[in-house]
């Protein structure tokens, strides 16, 4: 048994985004290279770097602990266990359309212990729509259930109506 979630995330965010934004929000969907600067995901999962991984540190026989800078919703292709298709898009809407700005969707398939990156990655979508002219849309499922249920930001952790909060907190 695996700990697995589909996440569907969409929204449609506003047009007034800065460059390292769009770079960030990019790389966090697969979409361009990694950023010079972080400003969306900031805290980001460490590991132990020792003799075995850093020529230099087998040298002195010590290790250090660095940042594992992952994007949070980057995953493609065919799903290990949800089915069909894991993917993110990002479009720009034209300004005659009713909403100028950026419209995002992504499907990943998530394991439990992985939700912070992604948690935090929808904060930040969070704060970014909050004009009623903008929304963000958060589905998600247990691999084993059949149907998506609603989702939402409850205390800064994603959660669904039947689920006790998924991600650790901030």
């Amino acid at each position: 048994m695996a700990d697995l979630y589909e996440l569907l995330v969409t929204a449609d965010l506003p047009d007034d985004l800065s460059e390292a934004e769009m770079a960030e929000l990019r790389w966090h969907l697969g979409l361009g290279p990694e950023p010079e600067e972080f400003t969306i995901v900031t805290d980001f999962p460490a590991e132990f770097v020792d003799d075995l991984d850093d020529p230099q540190v087998a040298a002195s026989g010590e290790g250090h602990w660095a940042a594992v800078r992952l994007p949070a919703l980057a995953q493609r292709g065919a799903a290990a266990r949800i089915r069909g298709v894991l993917f993110s898009a990002l479009e720009r809407r034209g300004p005659e359309e009713r909403r100028p700005g950026w419209a995002l969707t992504s499907r990943q398939e998530i394991h439990a212990d992985e939700f912070d990156l992604a948690t935090q990655f929808i904060r930040w979508l969070d704060r970014r729509v909050r004009d009623s002219a903008f929304d963000l849309s958060l589905h998600m499922r247990f691999y084993e259930d059949d149907a998506l249920e609603p989702a939402s930001l409850r205390n800064g952790e994603l959660v669904t109506r039947n689920t006790a909060p998924i991600s650790p907190g901030p």
